[in-house]
């Protein structure tokens, strides 16, 4: 009998190793996923997470993207040893995007549902905690570089007190790469705002004046690496390099190197853009080698996405997706994306993920999927895609919502005509289930509706089948009735509760020259 026993251990340990040291092709998703918490849970460190966002570039702006005439051989090379997210969705315009990564929630729950401007006296809901709040919760150091945007009129509103260990970078959505000076006008017309905008943690960092702004957050993020896998106090690092690239103001980098490249561009401002890209392209490769060269590479997730699509009078190009940023078409909302990691299963390595994911899917996703953690809060929108994205399974979501508002109780008449006087809509929204896509609302400013714009525009109520027509080439509403009928209510299911935190008020006090000549909080 105990010669029994001690075999049947031997053929158990054996069995252990065989599973631990054979690759993931060779293993049922089922054991890939046990063996995978087994790690993640015997090792001291959860995975390092470093999260790249990148402004307004767009869907054919990147070399991974056939047809692209802009050379990013270091994300090439992350998508191409990754699993690229082809179907994944941001918002329109910034500040929106970022509130979702952040909150996990839909726009319309979380109020932020566009930009911020710098005289708003508004930001982020204090009482939504953040994706940094949850990670440094679950014991990670959390630093921010780069881009904020989410609000500054207070000091609770700023970056050190939603979460982050560090910032370094602008607390506004743009600025120019040299001088990091800001100049805006209050949408209202009434007055402007000039100032500086740049800081090391609460410091004003106007000896940065001057410096290549991608130049300065790629450097920030390589002292940041260093710094944590020399510290003897070792935390799990999750890096937010939200960079500023490639917003306008058009700026290249000095010198040749980068525009060298694309002299065969005419059109001068897509050249510059391109430089722009490259530049920001060559710093994520360096990040990628410092995580290498200090040995953090093997337990650390690569995560890029884009915050909307590209702008195309500003260089920008979303080809062959319709549309662009601040429109709720593909080419503003379907956003480049990948996620490169060793832990990834070999078996979906180099593949295109399908799958329906957003923005709203990083809270979640990060903290109860790659952390194993628990979120600080129940209140999301969003889902645990880990398994969906590191082994190829299914999405979990049916659904995403970009925006929606106005009449929740609005009831047409059926069937429902496009242009029809007598049926004009009184709420606005978008919104993916399925292959389908539902536009209430003038495509391009969702959030300012008239009678006149739908009485004008033949697409202010559109419906695309997006897996048959993926540029979205046909209004096919006249055609599936009960398909309109099915989003419509469910456009008015997420429309009952609907908040927004954000009134339009542009506020004097803002403005830097009272405050020194510097951004920051003035309540």
């Amino acid at each position: 009998m105990e010669h029994i026993f001690k075999m049947a251990i031997t053929i158990t340990l054996f069995l252990l190793i065989l599973i631990y040291l054979l690759p993931d092709d060779l293993l049922p998703d089922e054991i890939q996923m046990r063996r995978y918490d087994v790690l993640r849970n015997s090792q001291r460190k959860s995975p390092h997470i470093v999260f790249i966002l990148a402004d307004d570039l767009g869907w054919n702006d990147v070399g991974f993207h056939e047809g692209s005439e802009i050379k990013t051989p270091f994300m090439d090379e992350l998508a191409s040893s990754g699993v690229r997210l082809d179907n994944y969705y941001v918002q329109p315009v910034c500040s929106p995007s970022r509130a979702s990564i952040m909150t996990g929630l839909y726009t319309s729950h979380n109020g932020i549902n566009r930009y911020i401007h710098p005289t708003e006296p508004t930001c982020l809901p204090l009482h939504l905690p953040t994706i940094a709040d949850s990670l440094r919760q679950n014991g990670y150091a959390t630093h921010l570089v780069g881009k904020w945007h989410l609000g500054m009129s207070r000091n609770n509103c700023l970056p050190l007190n939603r979460g982050f260990d560090s910032f370094f970078g602008i607390y506004g959505g743009s600025g120019d790469y040299y001088t990091h000076r800001v100049h805006r006008n209050a949408p209202s017309g009434e007055f402007s705002i000039e100032g500086y905008d740049f800081r090391d943690n609460e410091r004003v960092a106007r000896e940065l004046s001057g410096q290549y702004a991608t130049n300065l957050y790629g450097n920030r993020a390589l002292e940041i690496i260093e710094q944590h896998a020399n510290n003897t106090i070792q935390k799990p690092l999750f890096l937010f390099l939200s960079m500023q690239t490639p917003h306008c103001p058009i700026q290249a980098p000095d010198g040749e190197r980068f525009l060298a490249p694309y002299g065969g561009i005419q059109k001068e401002r897509r050249r510059l853009y391109a430089a722009m890209v490259s530049s920001m392209d060559e710093a994520i490769g360096n990040v990628t080698r410092a995580l290498d060269m200090h040995g953090m590479r093997n337990n650390t997730v690569i995560i890029f996405s884009s915050d909307n699509g590209g702008i195309y009078k500003q260089g920008g190009n979303n080809k062959p997706l319709r549309g662009e940023k601040h429109q709720v078409y593909e080419g503003g909302i379907k956003a480049v994306a990948f996620v490169n990691s060793p832990l990834l299963s070999s078996t979906v390595n180099g593949t295109s993920y399908l799958g329906l994911l957003g923005a709203a899917d990083w809270h979640s996703t990060l903290v109860e999927g790659i952390v194993g953690g628990k979120m600080t809060t129940n209140q999301t929108d969003g889902h645990n895609m880990w398994n969906a994205i590191r082994l190829g399974e299914p999405s979990p979501r049916s659904e995403y919502l970009f925006s929606v508002g106005g009449d929740c109780a609005w009831t047409p008449k059926i069937p429902f005509k496009t242009q029809d006087p007598n049926n004009v809509p009184t709420m606005y929204g978008s919104i993916r289930k399925g292959p389908w896509k539902l536009i209430i609302g003038d495509p391009k400013q969702l959030d300012l509706q008239s009678k006149q714009v739908y009485l004008r525009n033949a697409d202010a109520v559109s419906l695309f089948n997006i897996h048959v027509d993926p540029y979205e080439q046909s209004n096919v509403l006249a055609d599936h009735q009960d398909v309109f009928e099915d989003l419509l209510n469910r456009l008015k299911f997420h429309c009952r509760t609907h908040v927004n935190y954000s009134p339009k008020k542009w506020d004097r006090n803002s403005d830097p020259r009272l405050r020194d000549g510097v951004y920051g909080p003035w309540l």
